[in-house]
């Protein structure tokens, strides 16, 4: 399992699997899936069963639309997908480069600049189709986040280095998903940083120490 100690769960990857998932959200998965073998699986079956399905169907069963893309895409022709450049494969902070997930790579343009947060904190923000906010987060080596709820959902992959909080340690390719049932205070250890990559659909919301004076603003860091 590549050491990889937290997943998506069935229904998500079944989601996923399905192309029931805004874009940002499929990005999450696709990146995690990179350093995921035993996930791969998961997807690989539930595509397995769902093409089964399809062989016992009947033509006739199929709707008209459903009967029309299936024909266009056999039309298709072919088309060369060569691109003039290779893709930009890496993320720069400062002296450091991290590889990029797949989905994002040749999509450079669409990550912002460094920005700094409380508590010795890097963001770049990813701009992304939808409601929810992605964001790379880099936590220097002994940094913290103030502790935090959160009034929607928190989507946190690990990409490289390792955090922990109250509830265990994180490592690449974990995908760790925090709810308003959830409160946590993420942080490094001396001499260990960590890159991830986040999705919110709703702004955290502080719990403790001078961190609490944000909250009034907070839909100004959710931009």
């Amino acid at each position: 399992m590549a050491n990889i100690h937290f997943h998506p769960d069935h229904a998500l990857l079944s989601r996923f699997a399905h192309g029931e998932l805004e874009s940002a959200s499929s990005i999450m998965i696709s990146a995690h899936l990179e350093f995921c073998p035993y996930c791969r699986q998961k997807i690989a079956a539930i595509e397995t069963e769902q093409a089964g399905l399809l062989e016992k169907s009947e033509p006739a069963t199929l709707s008209p639309a459903l009967n029309a893309m299936m024909q266009q895409i056999m039309d298709q022709e072919l088309v060369d997908e060569t691109v003039d450049e290779w893709p930009d494969t890496q993320l720069k902070l400062e002296d450091k480069s991290y590889p990029l997930p797949s989905a994002l790579q040749r999509h450079n343009e669409k990550i912002g600049p460094w920005s700094r947060l409380p508590g010795n904190i890097k963001r770049a923000q990813v701009d992304v189709s939808g409601t929810s906010k992605m964001n790379f987060i880099y936590m220097d080596s002994d940094s913290a986040l103030p502790e935090h709820t959160h009034q929607g959902q928190e989507i946190t992959l690990v990409l490289a280095g390792e955090f922990y909080d109250e509830n265990g340690t994180y490592k690449p390719g974990d995908f760790i998903i925090q709810t308003e049932a959830h409160k946590h205070l993420p942080r490094t250890r001396e001499g260990k940083d960590c890159l991830c990559l986040t999705l919110l659909n709703a702004p955290l919301h502080f719990t403790s120490g001078l961190a609490t004076l944000l909250n009034p603003f907070s839909q100004l860091f959710f931009r």
